[in-house]
């Protein structure tokens, strides 16, 4: 246990320092640029979002999957990268061949499709980067993972900063600094880890890559499902209202955002360690504790923020005041994404990858709904409840599918529990009265607190048990 914690605190040193970094970049942002400016910066966001869920095709989760299994790291890592990177060429003529339609769709203008040509250039850089971060990251090099994390988060924000002072203060500014210092950090850690870039397709293994795609292609497909649940939001607002709104709603989801520091911490820990847990045969108690306690921390962390939302969004721009109405509903996105990861194992320890697509239909179903009936009307606050209702729609799914195919455990509280942040989030979406939100706020948390008590009583006995000694140290101490 204690290898485990130790384990889980190095990988927390990289993806806090990496929301530290990242939660920098945005008031530097807002205080430059106006929310229309920051609006079609989120555009820019909205097409590497689309690259990242598109390019890799399910290859890189294959890859994760073979792992433990494949006996040659290094020639598992080689296959697993070759259909990627022939995607990605693919990719890249499309973007370059069809530059000014693209441009005049995401900014409004046809004179900026030289970004576009500047997008595909850094799509190779992408696919290193994840596969290194992903072999650094199952060899359980936590520090090493940490280290480049920061690393790159860094190199975005200097370049960031330095722009924004000598360059005029535009979205186009904001776009070439994040892709620079991107690639900037990707080229160092492919640097460190240039032994493992030596893709000979005559030292791959040609019988790997029917196994790699079985796995791989129906994660694929679900996730460019996924990528257009994750960017429809910005696409009705970019319709339906104006650069201002999509501004707002950008800098609040980017505040939200933060609280993917646990999502990553803990997904980077726990995927090698359910993978080892499941191969060990441990039994499904481990498997549940986990579950429950990240959905304890996750609630915690989520009336907090709703409570001290006031002083978070006091690092924006007072242009972007409003972001704090749309920001509770977002912050379902990293939270459910978290605790889907303890629950939706059976279908990733069973190999039904095929499974996702259907999750990420229902989750795309429910967004495109929402966002239809409530963006119109409500424009940014509309979106968040929509995106919110979503995320929560697909914890929902992958937890329903996992357990119908494996032996899984229950997840009565973590339901119960849900309802409670949907009610907690809608009212500070609704109520602007300060003292009269914090008290009910207070009250919820204390709620969550009292559904989690037998939790907190088996974590205390657990802790409190190691440290008592055994009856053979008692023995030798009375001897």
């Amino acid at each position: 246990m204690k290898a485990l914690v130790m384990r889980l605190m190095q990988f927390a040193i990289g993806s806090l320092g990496s929301a530290v970094l990242n939660l920098m970049t945005i008031p530097v942002i807002t205080f430059f640029l106006s929310p229309e400016e920051y609006g079609k910066t989120s555009m820019f966001m909205l097409v590497q979002t689309l690259l990242i869920c598109v390019i890799y095709l399910g290859f890189d989760q294959a890859f994760a999957r073979e792992f433990y299994e494949y006996p040659n790291k290094n020639k598992l890592l080689s296959t697993a990268m070759v259909i990627p990177f022939l995607f990605s060429g693919v990719v890249i003529g499309l973007m370059c061949g069809f530059a000014k339609p693209i441009s005049s769709f995401l900014f409004g203008s046809l004179v900026h499709y030289h970004v576009v040509y500047l997008i595909a250039a850094s799509v190779p850089f992408l696919i290193f980067e994840r596969f290194l971060f992903l072999y650094i990251r199952m060899q359980n090099k936590a520090l090493e993972f940490s280290f480049f994390n920061i690393l790159v988060k860094l190199s975005i924000l200097v370049c960031t900063v330095l722009f924004l002072l000598f360059l005029p203060h535009t979205f186009i500014t904001v776009i070439y600094a994040t892709i620079i210092g991107q690639v900037l950090g990707d080229t160092i850690l492919m640097i460190r880890n240039i032994r493992l870039l030596y893709m000979n397709p005559m030292k791959t293994d040609p019988y790997l890559y029917p196994r790699l795609a079985k796995f791989g292609l129906p994660i694929a497909v679900a996730t460019v499902i996924y990528s257009l649940f994750v960017i429809i939001d910005k696409l009705f607002l970019r319709y339906f209202c104006n650069f201002d709104e999509l501004g707002l709603y950008t800098a609040a989801f980017k505040i939200a955002s933060a609280l993917l520091i646990l999502q990553t911490t803990f997904s980077n820990f726990w995927i090698p360690t359910a993978y080892e847990w499941y191969k060990k045969q441990k039994p499904m108690r481990y498997f549940k504790l986990v579950s429950d306690s990240i959905m304890f921390l996750i609630a915690i962390l989520f009336m907090g923020l709703l409570l001290f939302k006031g002083v978070i969004l006091m690092v924006l721009s007072p242009e972007y005041s409003q972001a704090q109405y749309i920001f509770p509903f977002l912050c379902f996105y990293p939270l459910m994404m978290t605790v889907s990861d303890t629950t939706n194992l059976g279908i990733v320890f069973l190999k039904r990858s095929s499974l996702n697509i259907l999750v990420s239909v229902i989750a795309l179903g429910v967004a495109i709904g929402l966002n239809f009936l409530l963006v119109p009307t409500y424009g940014a606050i509309g979106a968040s409840v929509a995106t919110g209702s979503a995320y929560i729609a697909f914890f929902l799914a992958r937890t329903y599918f996992s357990m119908r195919i494996w032996n899984g455990f229950s997840v009565k509280s973590h339901l119960i529990t849900t309802a409670l942040l949907v009610v907690a989030a809608s009212l500070n979406s609704l109520i602007h009265t300060v003292w009269l939100i914090s008290l009910i706020n207070i009250i919820f948390l204390l709620c969550i607190v009292i559904i989690y008590l037998p939790l907190l009583r088996t974590l205390y006995r657990s802790y409190y048990a190691r440290k008592q000694p055994s009856s053979i140290e008692k023995k030798g101490m009375e001897l």
